[in-house]
């Protein structure tokens, strides 16, 4: 069991490096389409290659290393193209955004090489890699300890990376967006990093068995919600962060500065879908935590630091979904208030367990 969990985790970290590499040579051959269709329009070209821009392959001068990605991911091209056609029958109605295979890019006459598109489905097919491998790697991590995988930081932060990339997975197959996979695979090797280095240095990455945690952490049922939620609801405020940051990238022009991304208006509906499922679920593991706290301490709440960032962070996207919901406000202060509430929760997850000693000391770190 031990070593194939062990295989599991190995193989984690060896997807997300290579996801993460598909995913930036995807964004790097649209940045050079883009490019490239500037040039042609700057020598007075534009007329004739806007013509041929469709949202189908460019069939010129390929590489023979791009024909072969091509062929590689062409089953799962052909998969997605069916879901596409599916969702888009089904949903016509409830999209508020365009629900194409291009619509990651700000301009839709964007041409899109046989080798970026490869580069993009074997992106898809890796993560998708990553999200199993992870998920197997919590499943055995819960048949050699006997209780929920995240009871310290080391396997929080694998669960956190495997939640985030399920929240990926979900946005870029419900919206057809690839440009976000750089972001998403990125930070879920940063956190599978973290697990490594916090496992070695903390001694953390020795099971521990369940009968040998401390007493407050036995109450398996409600543990593994309450902590389950809160870690889901940090994935897609990840989610969020990455369109905040997109959004102020694009900025607030009528036209997009750059047409290989995602436009401003397109990133803040994204950003604002994850806050909607992220927030009640944050709700739900703060009510949870509150239940948990009184069973375990005799009171539901205590203004511990855990307590008290949960509780800010949940403000802040409140205030950030009073502002966009009830008062339509858009632009640089919605990605702001994005930005915000990720940086509330980097130091719920991380500031509070290195820094600010309290009740909610579990992480291992002190």
């Amino acid at each position: 069991m031990g070593v194939m969990y062990l295989a599991f985790f190995d193989a984690s970290v060896a997807l997300a490096v290579l996801s993460a590499l598909a995913y930036f040579m995807y964004t790097f051959s649209q940045y050079r389409a883009a490019q490239a269709a500037q040039h042609a329009r700057r020598h007075g070209k534009g007329a004739r290659a806007r013509s041929s821009m469709r949202p189908a392959l460019a069939t010129a001068s390929t590489s023979p290393f791009a024909r072969a990605l091509h062929l590689l991911s062409g089953y799962a091209a052909n998969q997605s193209a069916q879901t596409v056609a599916a969702v888009q029958r089904v949903h016509a109605t409830a999209i508020a955004v365009p629900a194409r295979s291009d619509f990651e890019v700000a301009d839709a006459a964007l041409p899109v090489s046989e080798e970026s598109a490869a580069y993009g489905r074997l992106g898809s097919i890796l993560a998708w890699l990553l999200a199993f491998t992870l998920a197997m790697t919590l499943i055995m991590r819960t048949a050699i300890t006997g209780h929920a995988p995240w009871t310290n930081m080391y396997e929080a932060s694998i669960a956190l990376a495997a939640f985030l990339m399920f929240a990926y997975i979900y946005f870029e197959n419900r919206y057809k967006t690839r440009t976000m996979g750089v972001g998403a695979t990125g930070l879920a090797l940063l956190l599978l990093l973290f697990a490594i280095w916090v496992g070695a240095a903390f001694n953390q990455a020795e099971p521990v068995a369940f009968r040998k945690i401390m007493p407050a952490l036995q109450d398996n049922p409600i543990l593994t919600i309450h902590v389950s939620m809160m870690i889901v609801s940090y994935a897609f405020f990840i989610v969020g962060f990455i369109c905040g940051v997109i959004m102020l990238v694009q900025g607030d022009a009528a036209k997009p500065r750059y047409a290989w991304l995602p436009t401003a208006e397109a990133a803040d509906e994204l950003g604002y879908r994850s806050v909607t499922i992220g927030f009640p679920l944050l709700a739900l593991g703060i009510i949870l935590g509150a239940w948990w706290a009184n069973y375990a301490w005799g009171h539901y709440w205590s203004w511990d630091p855990k307590e008290t960032s949960a509780l800010i962070t949940w403000l802040v996207y409140a205030v950030y979904l009073h502002a966009r919901g009830l008062r339509g406000m858009r632009g640089k202060t919605m990605a702001w208030l994005l930005i915000a509430g990720f940086a509330a929760t980097l130091f719920t997850y991380f500031g509070v367990s290195f820094l600010v000693p309290g009740l909610h000391s579990y992480a291992g770190v002190k």
